[in-house]
């Protein structure tokens, strides 16, 4: 019997309605779900309940499954790739938020995702994951030493303070360029459609093996996002005339950071598999997300 686990916020009244539906397709195709105690409380035919596991946490969630499901916003998403890490479970995303540019379905065509993962007609594909680390020269508040791992993308930034940010570049140990600004991107192919997206950088699509490093409001016209294989190693020495600046995962975990830290990324050793069935490409995706081709 197949388990599949499920995460969503049960606060979502969508959500309130779609899992008694959800746990009654799996009960049909005798796959066994996983969930945790707030979304249980949903259901009230005991009976489905019954069919159940239910487990204290959504980290238990995903332990022993044999794929996942993640029904709310890219945010939602990022979650749970964080919570697979490199465990190898594939991850089908149903889309309830705004934009969604990671997930593969909507509410209103799950059962058409769920019938070709039933069928086998699907695909995986693999992502590419960042992961860094904190040297603290500057005496870090962080975790330094502790490696992050992000799908979307690691941000620096100048924090509460409105005050630039200097950051010295080295790819491989050679030195490339300053950039003094409110801080730097560095993101996935994933990625490339949010945060850098929004501060000019490129679409990269998700098969190219590469990180890409957006300025965040650089002081300087010359200095543009650039595009890295994902072989390099990249290190950002930090400097600036204030504390406490900041450094996001995902947009999910910050961490203060001081002038004098620096930061180490590279390529993680693993990939997140998401679920996509033929007839939803990338390119249809940003058709319609950004409305392209539209008059």
């Amino acid at each position: 019997m197949e388990r599949v686990g499920i995460i969503a916020n049960p606060g979502k009244p969508i959500i309130q309605s779609l899992i008694p539906w959800l746990l009654q397709w799996l009960e049909e195709k005798v796959m066994k779900p996983s969930l945790t105690g707030s979304l249980a409380e949903l259901i009230d035919d005991d009976r489905l309940r019954d069919h159940c596991r239910v487990v204290e946490s959504e980290t238990m969630v995903v332990k022993e499954v044999d794929w996942v499901i993640a029904i709310g916003g890219d945010g939602t998403l990022l979650k749970t790739a964080r919570l697979v890490g490199g465990s190898d479970i594939p991850v089908l995303g149903v889309n309830t938020g705004t934009l969604g540019f990671m997930m593969q379905t909507t509410p209103d065509e799950l059962i058409v995702a769920l019938d070709h993962i039933v069928q086998g007609a699907y695909f995986l594909d693999t992502r590419l994951v960042l992961q860094a680390h904190v040297n603290g020269g500057g005496e870090s508040v962080g975790d330094v030493g502790k490696i992050y791992s992000a799908l979307n993308d690691i941000v620096i930034d100048k924090g509460a303070i409105c005050r630039v940010i200097e950051m010295t570049i080295l790819v491989n140990g050679e030195y490339v360029n300053t950039v003094i600004g409110d801080g730097l991107i560095i993101s996935t192919p994933t990625g490339s459609t949010a945060y850098s997206l929004a501060s000019g950088g490129p679409i990269v699509v998700p098969e190219l093996e590469a990180m890409i490093l957006s300025p965040i409001c650089p002081h300087s016209l010359s200095n543009r996002a650039m595009v890295l294989s994902s072989h390099d190693r990249v290190a950002l020495e930090v400097r600036a005339d204030h504390p406490d600046l900041m450094f996001t995962i995902d947009g999910q975990e910050s961490v203060l950071i001081q002038p004098g830290d620096c930061i180490e990324l590279w390529r993680a050793p693993y990939t997140i598999k998401l679920i996509r069935y033929p007839g939803r490409s990338f390119y249809d995706v940003l058709r319609t997300k950004l409305k392209w081709g539209e008059r």
